[in-house]
Order: C-alpha cells, then sequence, then structure tokens
C-alpha cells in the first residue's frame, strides 16, 4: 500500500518521500483556493487534481504487476499522470468522484451532468463563477479517453452510477463489498463496553459517528438534530464519535456523549457495541464502513435509503431504512428500533453473511487476472 502519509509502522505500507509530501500537502492548499472560484450549491468535497506530483514514477519504479487504486485525491495523483502508470489498473471506488467533475458526489436533481458531460446548457442556474466542475471533467476525458480501466464498485448504487456516467460507462465494473476484519468489529459486551467508554449503562444508547461527523452537511446531522427534538427523551441519550464538542444537547434536550475522534479500532468496536442503535442520516453515501462496522459488533442500524444503504440494510432484521428523507420520519423510525429486543450475535451473524471474504477475495482475483490478460493483449 502507498500512501502519502503513513500513520503505522506495517512495513507493508510504504510512504511518499518528505520532499513530496510537502508539495502535495502545499498543491492542496492551493487546490482549495481555486475550488473557491466556482460558486456552487453542492457543499461536497471537490478535487481537481491538477498538480503532477510524480507518484506515478514511484509506482512505475515498484514494478507492480498491477496497481488497484482507492481514493487518490487531495492532489495525491494528478489527473494526467493515471495515464502514465505502467502496469494493468483496477480502481475501487469509494464515491463519485471519477466520472463527475470535480466534485465527489453529484448534487441531488443534477445527474444530468455526470451522464451527458459537462457542458454550459446543463451546468445549475445557482452556480456561477468558474465551471470548475467542467474543467476537471474535460481533463478526465482528455486524459482517459483511451485508457482502460477495471472498475470495483463496492454498492450496486454506485455500479449503476458508473453505468450510466458517459465518461466510464464503456469500462468493465463489478460490484464487490468491502470487508473489515471481524477478528476485530465483533459483538462486545454491552455493559463492559459502557463502563469503558464512561458512559452510562442504564439509558438507551444513540450512536452517530463519522468523520467530521457534525460538520459536514452530507452526513445530515442537522436531520438527526431535528429528529431528536421530537424524540421522547425520559431514559435516551446520544453519543457521538468523530466530534469532541457540539450544541446538540443544548438544541434537543438530549443528553449527549462526545468521544472525539476514536484512533483505534478496538475503542470504535466498544462504542458500536455499547449502542442499542446506530444512526447514520447521510444525506449522499456510497457504502460507508461506519454501518459495516456497526452491524458487524451487532448493533441495528438506521439509515435513508440513499446510495448503497440497501446493500448494508436489506431488510429489518438489520435495522431500518427511511424512505423520506425528513425528520419526521426518522424520528418514529428511532422511536421503534429502540423498542426492538435483538441478539448482537445474530445481527453480526447475518451481516458477515453479507460480506463473505473469500468470496470477495475470488472476485478480486478475477478481475486481477482479467486486468492483466488485457493489458498484454
Amino acid at each position: 500500500m502507498l500512501v502519502v502519509n503513513k500513520a503505522s509502522d506495517d512495513p507493508f505500507v510504504l510512504s511518499v518521500s518528505k520532499t513530496r509530501f510537502i508539495f502535495i500537502t502545499l498543491a492542496n492548499a492551493v487546490r482549495r483556493f481555486i475550488v473557491q472560484k466556482q460558486k456552487t450549491s453542492n457543499t461536497t468535497l471537490h478535487s481537481i487534481n491538477f498538480f503532477s506530483s510524480g507518484l506515478h514514477r514511484v509506482i512505475n519504479k515498484l514494478k507492480p504487476d498491477i496497481v488497484n487504486l482507492h481514493w487518490i485525491c487531495g492532489e495525491m495523483l494528478a489527473i494526467q499522470d493515471v495515464k502514465k502508470i505502467k502496469a494493468p489498473i483496477v480502481w475501487t471506488m469509494h464515491d463519485m468522484w471519477a466520472f463527475c467533475g470535480s466534485e465527489h458526489y453529484g448534487e441531488e436533481g443534477h445527474d444530468v451532468r455526470f451522464e451527458e458531460g459537462y457542458t454550459p446548457l446543463n451546468r445549475p442556474d445557482n452556480h456561477t463563477g468558474l465551471d470548475i466542475d467542467s474543467w476537471t471533467y474535460s481533463r478526465k476525458c482528455k486524459h482517459w479517453s483511451k485508457l482502460r480501466i477495471n472498475i470495483v464498485a463496492p454498492s450496486r448504487w454506485l455500479h449503476q452510477c458508473v453505468s450510466r456516467s458517459k465518461l466510464l460507462s464503456n469500462q468493465d465494473v463489478k460490484t464487490i463489498s468491502n470487508c473489515i476484519d471481524h477478528r476485530v468489529f465483533k459483538p462486545l459486551d454491552k455493559r463492559a463496553s459502557r463502563n469503558m467508554l464512561n458512559l452510562p449503562v442504564d439509558k438507551k444508547l444513540i450512536l452517530f459517528g463519522a468523520f467530521n461527523s457534525t460538520s459536514d452537511p452530507r452526513k445530515g446531522v442537522h436531520v438527526l438534530r431535528d429528529a431528536l427534538k421530537s424524540l421522547v427523551k425520559s431514559d435516551v441519550e446520544l453519543v457521538v464519535y468523530g466530534a469532541s464538542h457540539g450544541d446538540i444537547e443544548g438544541q434537543t434536550g438530549i443528553k449527549t456523549h462526545y468521544l472525539g475522534v476514536l484512533h483505534d479500532e478496538f475503542t470504535l468496536a466498544a462504542a458500536y457495541s455499547a449502542a442499542d442503535v446506530f444512526v447514520a442520516p447521510s444525506l449522499q453515501d456510497n457504502l460507508p464502513n461506519t454501518l459495516v462496522e456497526s452491524l458487524a459488533c451487532g448493533t441495528r442500524c438506521i439509515a435513508f435509503d440513499i446510495g448503497g444503504m440497501r446493500d448494508l440494510i436489506p431488510n429489518d432484521k438489520f435495522g431500518q431504512l427511511v424512505s423520506r428523507i425528513n425528520s419526521e420520519d426518522l424520528t418514529e423510525a428511532i422511536s421503534q428500533e429502540l423498542s426492538v429486543q435483538y441478539s448482537p450475535s445474530i445481527v453480526a451473524s447475518l451481516s458477515a453473511g453479507l460480506r463473505d471474504e473469500k468470496l470477495i477475495v475470488k472476485s478480486y482475483l478475477e478481475i486481477y487476472k482479467k486486468a492483466i490478460t488485457d493489458y498484454t493483449d
């Protein structure tokens, strides 16, 4: 694994040189300045991948048999440098960026842009300034038009998006679920988990968490906040990880425990095990690992029926999918879920059954072999 910033002592994880790290960091700062020249109602992350970090040369020096791209943004790998990789490419996509403009998720109601191509005619009326999305998209078309990519979509929803896209619909795409370490993410004793995290043992606990959990509008914390205002609060408390403070308690009247950023998976597994239900009110998402981890720990989940959520909550044995995105329906789902009696071990077993690791490995091996064969033809 090649990363920009190595955070472990794993010998199989390689990091870029200090000089290249500084370049990527500075380029990312310039990227933030450039994307501000586009005024858009789409609040998701925007990446241009314009500045060449030379990472393709690092990859080629390693002489890999195959390159499996995951998340390459933050100016890690320039659009024009992807085609310079001298190895077959498999790309596991974790959002929509590869076939959109600079945005990582298309804006609701404006799918026509990634489906038809980015033109002045289909630019939303409320987008002004430079059309950074169109500029980024045209660079992808220029440099990737003859590139052969084998795409892995972790959810059926993302698979469908790739197939509808003008840029990548001619590429091979296969749906393969993400998998996690079930030796770590497994049901733990609820009382022990609560004691370890200094949480009450006699309350119903709702868990909410994500990276930038309270500051990213796409994570839906504002919808959750409104839903909690209407919830019967007598024996219910909220637990939030990914943030160390916030104003949810003052606005909802529900006592809130902030766990901050959890840096190790064992503490994260304890947080899931401590909860009675995990709520993921995301308004846009592919296949969030938070739900995968929660279910693996035996804690049922609530989510809006968007993106790849249906792959994770296929029926009511796993929790609830809320069909309409509004706080009233979310309140009702939370109230219902808190009254459900269930076995964490059964939930964990059912969830693991959806992600058969042997089948996932077999599927990846098939794609790798195909990519190598296509590359040598």
